[in-house]
């Protein structure tokens, strides 16, 4: 029976290739985005959910609240680990990790230097009883006890050591360290925020950072020193936190009430965004709803267009129910056309997903992959999205269909044209207006607030400036290669620093004005840069004068928040006063424009600018970059050159401001492509109902024409209809749209208003496109000759 049914729904819609189409077109893109969502989703909810007791591992962040302004840190001060460990009983282990991001590991063997760019850390032999990255080879608490000694990916081991025993083989980190590999790791899984490549005995880091490796640096936060616990069956996380006053009150007292330490669960780290998260959980349910609703809608379409054909096969209904078809007979029947379009469709959208993902992975900054376990939960996902599609858009025209009377079906006199079923396309098809405005609201709102972020004047210069990685602060090397560089046509600035003016890379320090015997209840940023700092960057200087060239302090810059937090007067009332900052004493010798130092996420905070060049890793050139083709391999050339033993790496000042609004963007592209596949949705949708007034108004257009009415006449029949569907969306969408939208922008400091003009456009779009979707029907219904649509036979 089920083969029969198939091949008569073959034939069915073979015949009928446009409904066929379009249904499958409709379902296709809104089953492509749930895969595509399913997949999003999947890939994000799956971060470090592998860890063995993973309710008792936490993070322990710091939170600040200096001069009353609130900021998170993913670090603590590096003693914390120590302290806890040997004054507090609540803790299975702690364990200290230090990662100061990518850095240059080289491996000489056989008289051959080879350079690799990896992700090192110092960690103690706890974290691996923590965390669940096992080791293929080596015990850790053996060979992280010991100084010197490295523990390496699988991964990194074929890398370094093709076809050889890495173990007891020599590697150096950033020209500085030498270890020995001990141990391998397994390849760390994609799904983990804890990215590392190399992991090394944590007392080495007291030979790279003496200060911040030692017990008195309870001072000094640094987001790449972090601790990370395991808490005793039944201890709680509020028990914890309980305790750091105390810690505070003993090793640093005159923090106690500006700095806090939080525990942040493991499970938590990739969605609290205050810490480094990558992505809200609230978004990704956001997106999972807007995903469920542009399957629904699909199904609401396509029951729309089926009870629109349903009128056509009322008299085959009839007969197959006259010669003895029962109502489960017609109802699969039914259902069997809908499989093969929602097969069919499934299978189209599967495709486009797999066609597409790599793009998609580049622009949703995922590594999504097919593996084996993906794909078997993928098919199993389809297969409950294919019958549940199935059930949903076949199940209402299947039984409407099978409780037809034979003797009105056979006369075309079925239920199908009653009022009641009308209204319902119509409240349907104001729902798919509500949610079509909605989204060109929220695209239109996102897109814009990421153009005022990226393109706004923010108080410096950001495009075409290349930022390049100094590995040697030697004084005359330095000053080499800033001089070869400069020499290169197209090249139109240099500056030494320590970071671009707006990074992720930001100190915050305490500071203390004039003669005061007492810091300031606030901290203030530091930002280290030589005098080409300000015009390379094209900061305004307002009052006094630049810093003097010097690879020592010998002067400070300051901003404009920093004097209205000193309540300075004027620019020219703080020049020559004395600044001591983190210790480090020295005169204002001018002050410059606010700029932006964070996000558009914060506000503009205290800034300090001076030269160290002990503090200097990047070097900033303002390019002219209808010259870049030519700059960059010069360039590239001549640092390599410079630093032979080095490994150069470089990135343009506008891929770090775009990095920052990861989350954003992410957001913005999904919501577009939802956008475009709701636009297509609801045109179905439109579709389906002047199909189905057209058929039932057929009689009624001829009889006005017969009584005189004009082409223009039986139009507006058709468009007066659909232009209150048009505005009763648009009355409903618009306080939502600006509700939603509103609360979406309350995360940036600095933001757009939601202007009238963005419901102007999305109006005209969504008449534009009501328009050309109903025309055209309408048009043709409209100069059917009367004769035709009145005769009954």
């Amino acid at each position: 029976m089920w083969k029969i049914q198939l091949l008569t729904a073959w034939r069915r819609l073979k015949n009928n290739k446009p409904y066929a189409i379009i249904n499958i077109a409709g379902l296709g893109a809104s089953l492509a985005c749930a895969i595509l969502l399913y997949l999003f989703i999947n890939y994000h909810l799956r971060f470090d959910n592998f860890h063995p007791d993973a309710d008792r591992i936490y993070r322990i962040s710091t939170r600040t609240m200096y001069g009353g302004i609130e900021d998170f840190n993913d670090g603590v001060p590096q003693p914390l680990g120590k302290a806890l460990r040997n004054d507090y009983t609540y803790f299975d282990e702690v364990a200290m990790r230090v990662a100061y991001g990518r850095r240059l590991l080289t491996v000489q063997e056989n008289g051959q230097k080879r350079k690799y760019d990896v992700r090192p850390a110092y960690v103690e032999p706890s974290y691996f009883r923590i965390l669940n990255f096992p080791l293929i080879s080596g015990d850790p608490d053996k060979i992280l006890n010991e100084p010197n000694n490295a523990i390496i990916t699988q991964e990194m081991a074929e890398k370094f050591f093709p076809g050889q025993n890495p173990i007891g083989k020599m590697v150096r980190l950033s020209n500085t360290q030498d270890f020995t590999v001990r141990g391998i790791a397994q390849n760390l899984p994609k799904n983990t925020d804890h990215k590392i490549d190399v992991f090394v005995s944590y007392s080495a880091h007291k030979d790279i950072n003496p200060y911040m490796a030692s017990d008195s640096s309870w001072g000094s936060i640094a987001s790449s020193i972090q601790c990370y616990v395991k808490l005793k069956p039944g201890v709680t996380p509020e028990q914890v936190e309980a305790v750091f006053p105390e810690v505070l009150k003993k090793y640093q007292p005159n923090e106690i009430n500006l700095m806090f330490f939080q525990m942040v669960p493991i499970r938590d780290l990739h969605y609290d965004t205050r810490y480094s998260g990558t992505i809200q959980r609230k978004y990704l349910w956001s997106l999972g709803w807007m995903g469920a609703f542009l399957v629904f809608t699909a199904c609401i379409n396509f029951i729309n267009l089926s009870t629109a054909q349903s009128l056509r096969r009322m008299r085959e209904v009839g007969v197959r129910k006259a010669l003895g078809s029962t109502r489960w007979q017609i109802f699969s029947q039914f259902l069997s056309e809908t499989f093969l379009i929602v097969a069919t469709a499934v299978i189209i959208a599967g495709t486009i997903v797999t066609l597409t993902l790599p793009q998609l992975n580049k622009s949703l900054f995922t590594d999504i992959s097919l593996d084996q376990q993906t794909i078997v939960t993928l098919i199993v996902f389809s297969a409950v999205l294919l019958l549940a599609v199935v059930f949903l858009a076949g199940y209402f025209p299947g039984v409407m269909q099978s409780k037809l009377n034979p003797v009105k079906a056979i006369r075309a006199q079925g239920e199908t044209t009653g009022k009641k079923i009308f209204t319902m396309r119509k409240t349907l098809i104001v729902m798919q207006f509500i949610i079509m405005q909605v989204m060109i609201v929220g695209a239109l709102v996102i897109a814009r607030q990421m153009n005022y972020s990226m393109t706004a004047d923010d108080g410096m210069h950001k495009k075409g400036v290349l930022l390049v990685n100094i590995p040697d602060r030697k004084p005359a090397t330095l000053h080499t290669l800033r001089n070869r560089i400069m020499q290169l046509a197209g090249v139109q600035n240099a500056s030494y620093c320590m970071s671009a003016p707006l990074s992720n890379t930001n100190r915050a320090t305490s500071i203390r004005y004039g003669a005061k015997t007492a810091d300031e209840g606030w901290q203030v940023s530091v930002k280290f840069g030589d005098d080409n700092y300000l015009s390379t960057f094209g900061i305004q200087l307002i009052a006094g004068s630049n810093i003097p060239a010097s690879d020592t302090v010998n002067g400070m810059l300051v901003n404009e928040v920093l004097l209205r937090k000193l309540n300075v007067p004027s620019p020219a009332d703080i020049i020559g006063h004395q600044v001591r900052i983190d210790g480090t004493s020295s005169v204002v010798r001018g002050v410059f424009r606010d700029f932006h130092n964070h996000s558009f996420h914060s506000e503009v905070e205290p800034l300090v600018v001076y030269s160290n060049i002990d503090e200097f890793d990047e070097l900033a050139i303002r390019l002219n970059m209808q010259q870049a083709s030519i700059l960059l391999p010069a360039i590239d050339k001549i640092w390599n050159e410079t630093f032979p033993d080095y490994m150069y790496r470089s990135r343009f000042m506008d891929e770090d401001i775009a990095g920052m609004y990861e989350a954003e963007t992410m957001l913005m592209q999904l919501v577009q492509i939802f956008a475009i596949v709701a636009v297509l949705i609801g045109c179905l949708g439109l579709y389906g109902l002047i199909s189905f007034m057209a058929i039932q108004k057929k009689k009624e257009i001829g009889v006005r024409k017969v009584l005189g009415a004009s082409v223009p006449s039986v139009i507006w029949l058709f468009g007066r209809e659909f232009t209150f569907m048009l505005v009763a969306g648009f009355v409903l969408s618009a306080p939502i749209s600006w509700w939603l939208m509103t609360s979406w922008l309350e995360g940036f400091q600095y933001r757009i208003d939601i202007g009238p003009e963005i419901y102007a456009v999305t109006i005209a779009l969504c008449a534009a496109i009501t328009v050309l979707t109903v025309g055209y029907t309408s048009v043709r219904a409209a100069l059917m000759n009367p004769a035709i649509s009145l005769k009954t036979e």
